[in-house]
Parts: C-alpha cells; sequence; structure tokens
C-alpha cells in the first residue's frame, strides 16, 4: 500500500509508467491480485486500456474466480478491440465454454477497421544489369564544358548538335591517343593531332554526359571478330530524354541510325533487323557511303561495363588482345535500362505519409506529380524536390508520376492509392 500511494503522489506520467510495469511483471508472473488492484490506475491508461489492460484484467478475474470476469472484455470490444489472438490461449481457456463465445470473436474481428491509407498501385523500375557511363571525372568536367557546344532545346536537339560538331572536329586517322580523356583528345586536335573512331566515341558521350545526357561507349565487332584485321568499330550510345529511348551515334560519321518511319534505333534493334537501317548524318563530313558494310558491325557488341552474347562470347580480338568487360550478360535488354523508370519510397513529411519519387535517370534534378513539378523551399533538403505528401481525403486517389531531368519531364508512371 505505501508504494500505491507514493505513486499517486508521484507525477502522472511518471506515475502511470511505472504502474505499466508493475501490471507487467504481474501479468508475467501471475499475480492475479496484483494485477486486479491496478484497474483504477489502468482505467486512466488510454493508449492500452482497450487493447491491453481490459482483456488482461479479464483474463485475472477468472483466474481468480470473479463472478462476470468477462464484462471487462465485453468492454473492450463494445470499444474497438479487436486483437484477441494476442491472448490466446488464456482467452478461449477462459471464456471458451461460453455459449456465445464464437458471436463475441466475430464481433471482435469485425471491429478491424478498414487501413486510412493504402497504397494500392506503384511503379516498378524493369530489371537490368546496373548502368555505367562513361564520364569524364569530376575535376575535369568543367573543363570540358567550356570546350562544348552549349545544350540546346531539349535532350535530342543537344544531342544531334554535339554529335554534328564531334563529327568535323577533325579527319579520322589511324592514330590513338591510348590513355586520356575528352580534353586530352580536344587538346591534341587543337595542336593538329587526328585520331581514329575511339577518339571521337570518348569525346561524344564524355560530353553528353557533361551536358546531362546519360551516355557510354560502344564497341562494335564484325562476325569473327577474333582473326583479320578491320573488325572494329568505336561509337557511343545515349538516353534521350524526349524520345524515351537510346540511340547509337557515331561520332567519328556525324550519324545515327532510323528504321523506316524516322525513328532512331538503339543497338539491340539494330542488331534484330533483317536490312541495313539508314543511317541519317547531322554531320558536315565522313559520310557512310555502304550502309550494309558498316551495318556488319553491329554483329557483336558491348558497352561500357557489360557486353552480351547468346551463343557464346569470344574474349579476344583479331590481334590477339583481351576484351574486357565487367559483366557478361546473355539479353542484350539487361544493359538497357528504361531511364525514365522510377521506383517509389514511403518516408514523412512534417509527421504525414508522403511518397518519394526515386529516378532511374542519373541526372534528374526533381519529380513532377500530375504534370507540375514538385517545389520545395530554397534551404530544405534535394530529397524534398522528390518528396509528396499523399492526399488523405477520403476515397480514391490517382497520380501520374515523372522525373524531372534539365532538358524536362521524363515519362510518366501512375501511383494510386486510396484513403479512408
Amino acid at each position: 500500500m505505501t508504494t500505491l500511494i507514493r505513486m499517486t503522489q508521484a507525477p502522472s506520467g511518471v506515475r502511470l509508467a511505472r504502474v505499466r510495469t508493475v501490471a507487467q511483471d504481474a501479468m508475467r508472473g501471475a499475480r492475479w491480485w496484483t494485477l486486479l488492484d491496478l484497474e483504477r490506475t489502468l482505467r486512466t491508461d488510454t493508449e492500452f486500456w482497450r487493447d491491453l489492460w481490459a482483456p488482461s484484467l479479464a483474463i485475472a478475474g477468472h483466474k481468480v474466480g470473479l463472478k462476470n470476469a468477462r464484462a471487462k472484455l465485453d468492454e473492450a470490444i463494445d470499444a474497438g478491440f479487436h486483437q484477441t489472438d494476442l491472448f490466446e490461449p488464456e482467452l478461449s481457456a477462459a471464456f471458451g465454454a461460453d455459449p456465445d463465445w464464437a458471436a463475441v470473436l466475430e464481433r471482435a474481428k469485425a471491429n478491424v477497421p478498414a487501413p486510412p491509407l493504402r497504397i494500392t498501385s506503384w511503379p516498378q523500375p524493369g530489371a537490368a544489369a546496373p548502368l555505367r557511363l562513361d564520364r569524364i571525372e569530376a575535376h575535369r568536367e568543367l573543363q570540358l564544358l567550356t570546350r562544348l557546344p552549349r545544350p540546346g532545346k531539349g535532350a535530342w536537339r543537344t544531342a544531334r548538335d554535339l554529335l554534328a560538331w564531334t563529327s568535323g572536329l577533325w579527319r579520322h586517322a589511324n592514330a590513338r591517343i591510348n590513355v586520356g580523356d575528352a580534353v586530352d583528345v580536344l587538346e591534341q586536335v587543337a595542336n593538329g593531332a587526328r585520331y581514329s573512331c575511339v577518339e571521337y566515341s570518348i569525346v561524344l558521350a564524355q560530353g553528353l554526359n557533361a551536358l546531362k545526357i546519360p551516355a557510354r561507349r560502344v564497341w562494335l565487332r564484325r562476325g569473327d571478330y577474333h582473326d583479320g584485321v578491320g573488325q572494329g568499330h568505336a561509337v557511343a550510345e545515349a538516353w534521350i530524354d524526349d524520345l524515351d529511348r537510346w540511340v547509337l551515334l557515331d561520332g567519328q560519321h556525324g550519324a545515327y541510325w532510323a528504321d523506316e518511319d524516322g525513328r532512331p534505333l538503339c543497338l539491340p534493334e539494330l542488331q534484330a533487323r533483317e536490312r541495313p537501317a539508314k543511317p541519317v548524318h547531322v554531320g558536315a563530313r565522313q559520310a557512310i557511303q555502304d550502309p550494309g558494310l558498316w551495318s556488319a558491325y553491329f554483329a557483336h557488341a558491348s558497352v561500357t561495363g557489360a557486353a552480351w552474347a547468346p551463343e557464346g562470347f569470344v574474349p579476344l580480338f583479331q590481334d590477339g588482345q583481351v576484351l574486357p568487360t565487367e559483366r557478361l550478360l546473355r539479353d542484350p535488354a539487361d544493359a538497357y535500362p528504361r531511364l525514365s523508370d522510377l521506383a517509389i519510397g514511403v518516408t514523412a513529411q512534417d509527421g504525414e505519409p508522403a511518397v518519394r519519387i526515386r529516378p532511374e535517370h542519373p541526372y534528374a534534378v526533381g519529380g513532377v506529380w500530375n504534370g507540375d513539378p514538385i517545389t520545395a523551399p530554397v534551404k530544405a533538403p534535394v530529397e524534398r524536390r522528390f518528396t509528396r505528401l499523399l492526399d488523405r481525403t477520403p476515397g480514391d486517389h490517382k497520380a501520374d508520376l515523372a522525373a524531372l531531368t534539365p532538358y524536362g519531364p521524363l515519362a510518366t508512371r501512375e501511383l494510386r492509392w486510396t484513403a479512408a
């Protein structure tokens, strides 16, 4: 009794915390009368009375033989209690013989409320190997940017402009720089050097990435490339935001390839064609004169970070050099993630549930929600530009999500949720 008197004299929060501890210990130790003596205080515990203390006191009352012990359980169920499974087998042992016990359990089960919020449909990126881009070292990027044409309106316009510019920098020669990056190549070209297709691919791929267009180098090889001469060709490829696709770009020839409808093509599409695609030239010189001859280079390929060979990979080139690859694939689709894809995460924003857009695009600068960029205070963390609170107005909701890049919004993906 002295302990309980001290509890009533203690501050409310401290007293309740101590009573909870005593009650839990009494439950674990089967000290039922101790638990029952705490009922008055436990009733003030609005957080746990319905879901913990009332069912526990019903069990305790049965254990000591109190009449109408189930009344506290009925009281809890009337108040919304439904977690009967947490108190089994004690509840059934105490009241399972009651003729209305099945109805009691059904009443409790009916108390389960609808979730206040349920996300019912969300975007998910397709499976693909990790993406590796061909980028210049970060501390060299500004030096490269000062040498490049200014970006145009849209990613495709910018990529074509850079393709034309790259192809006109020098006339092709078989010399190789062997080491170095795009800045080194451009500096040597300014001094009169001329290089091979490899150096065109370096300048083009690293230049595109500097302009925030995801790009990587591509090594093309003819059939039976392990012997002979002239068996390889180096180009680049880029993810073009406004086309929502990868496109192969030949820096040496200032060209890309298109289908019969004029749609720019990616490498796997070129490999799958039965007849050569048409090259489209944007540069001023070095045009492809024999498309059939050059299409033979699409027989085998590898890109920055991966190679694929459905019928087996030959790791040696014409002069016996090893063809290194970080990841060997069977399906070329695994090397081509759709960079407009996005995933979503769930987070708390100001204490409320929110969705965070997680773009696949490496140069995403924010998210778009139903056509409008997600705004955030100037000093807010960058994650805020990808995060949006979920509308909790009762009913069904839908939003079109997209990543935002320096060239505009990407293709949308749908999100659906229901609020109760």
